[in-house]
C-alpha cells in the first residue's frame, strides 16, 4: 500500500480528482491510501505552499524555494488550476528537491518556448509578466499530468442526462466578464478572460437574426434547461483551457463547439477533433461559418454527439484515476510491486 500525505486535504483546486476518488473508496482498490499521519511514502504539496500570485513573480519564486528547502522526504509539487501554464512552479521544481511537478494539463516542450502573458498561450503577449520556457528534456520528463481534470471535482459530471427536444440552435451560456481586481503577479487577468469570452458572443451576435441563439450568463437551473434544448453548445477558454461546461453540453446531448484544444495535453485524452467536439480558431474567426455548416447538415454530426457521450462515461471514470496513479507508482524504481 502506497501512503500519500496531502499538505492540504481540502484543496480541491489541486487535489480534487484524487480526493473524490478517495471519497468513493476507489483509491484503496489500487493499493493507494491517503493519510494524515507522518507515516507516509510521498507528500503531495499544494500550490499555496510554493506559489503566491499576490506578489511579483520573482518574490513568489523565492517564497516557494524557501518553503521547499524546509521539506524532507519525497515530495511532489501540485500546480493547481486546470491551465497549462507552469509559471512559478517550474522555477521551484528546478531549484528544490521536489521529484515531480504535477499539472492537470500540459503543452509540448516546443509550445512552452513561446513567451506569453503569464505563460498562458491564449492570453497573447505584452504584459509585465510574459513567460516562456526552453525546457530540457530531463526536466520536462519530471512534469507530469495528474490523471484528472477540473471536471473530476464533481462526480455528477459522469451522469448523462436525457436528450430533450432541440428547439434552440446555439447556446453560449457562460460568464463573460471576469472581476477586474483579479491580479496574478501584478497582471490584471480579467482583461484577457473577458476579451476571449466576449469575443464568442460578439461573433454570435452577427448571426442572431438567422438562428435561435441564447448567449448570456444564466442561473444554473435555466442554464441546464437551455443546454438540454440546444443543438450546439459553445464552451470557451477561461482562466484554463478545459472547462466543466465542455462536459455539461455533452451531458445534455448538445454538439460541443470549442476553441481548438490540439495544443493541450490532458489525461484523460478526451479532446479529439470531429470525434468528441468540433474545434474553431481561438479568435472565433471561423465560428459562424462552422455553425452554419453544422446546422445545415445537423444529422451528419450526430455521430460526434453519440461518441462524445460514450467517451465521457468511459474516460471520466474515477477508476481510471486510481489506475493512473497505480501505474505511476508501479513505474517508480523505489516502489516494489505488490
Amino acid at each position: 500500500m502506497i501512503k500519500i500525505k496531502l499538505t492540504n486535504p481540502s484543496n480541491m483546486k489541486c487535489f480534487g480528482g484524487l480526493l473524490v476518488t478517495h471519497q468513493m473508496n476507489i483509491l484503496s482498490d489500487y493499493s493507494i491510501e491517503l493519510t494524515n499521519s507522518d507515516d507516509y511514502d510521498y507528500e503531495f504539496v499544494d500550490m499555496d505552499k510554493f506559489i503566491n500570485k499576490n506578489i511579483p513573480i520573482e518574490d513568489s519564486i523565492k517564497y516557494g524555494i524557501d518553503n521547499m528547502s524546509k521539506k524532507t522526504g519525497d515530495y511532489f509539487l501540485f500546480h493547481g488550476g486546470g491551465a497549462t501554464d507552469i509559471l512559478g512552479g517550474y522555477e521551484v521544481l528546478q531549484e528544490s528537491n521536489a521529484k515531480f511537478l504535477f499539472k492537470k494539463s500540459l503543452l509540448s516542450r516546443e509550445d512552452y518556448k513561446e513567451k506569453t502573458v503569464l505563460n498562458k498561450w491564449w492570453f497573447g503577449k505584452g504584459s509585465i509578466c510574459d513567460a516562456g520556457y526552453d525546457i530540457p528534456q530531463e526536466t520536462y520528463d519530471r512534469i507530469k499530468l495528474t490523471g484528472y481534470t477540473v471536471c473530476h471535482n464533481w462526480p455528477h459530471m459522469q451522469n448523462l442526462q436525457p436528450i430533450g427536444e432541440k428547439d434552440l440552435d446555439v447556446c453560449a451560456v457562460y460568464m463573460a466578464t471576469h472581476p477586474p481586481d483579479d491580479y496574478n503577479y501584478g497582471v490584471e487577468t480579467g482583461q484577457y478572460y473577458t476579451k476571449h469570452r466576449r469575443g464568442g458572443w460578439d461573433e454570435l451576435e452577427k448571426i442572431s437574426d438567422k438562428y435561435n441563439i441564447v448567449a448570456q450568463k444564466l442561473p444554473p437551473d435555466v442554464t441546464q434547461n437551455v443546454m438540454q434544448r440546444s443543438k450546439i453548445g459553445i464552451s470557451p477558454y477561461g482562466q484554463c483551457e478545459v472547462c466543466y461546461r465542455d462536459l455539461e453540453i455533452i451531458q445534455w446531448g448538445g454538439l460541443l463547439i470549442k476553441p481548438d484544444m490540439s495544443k493541450v495535453i490532458t489525461e484523460p485524452d478526451f479532446y479529439k477533433p470531429m470525434e468528441t467536439y468540433i474545434p474553431v480558431k481561438p479568435d472565433w474567426s471561423d465560428l459562424n461559418e462552422t455553425i452554419e455548416k453544422v446546422l445545415a447538415n445537423y444529422k451528419d454530426y450526430q455521430y460526434i454527439i453519440d461518441n462524445s457521450r460514450t467517451k465521457l462515461v468511459e474516460m471520466f471514470s474515477y477508476h481510471n484515476v486510481g489506475r493512473y496513479w497505480y501505474d505511476f507508482f508501479a513505474n517508480q524504481s523505489e516502489v516494489e510491486s505488490e
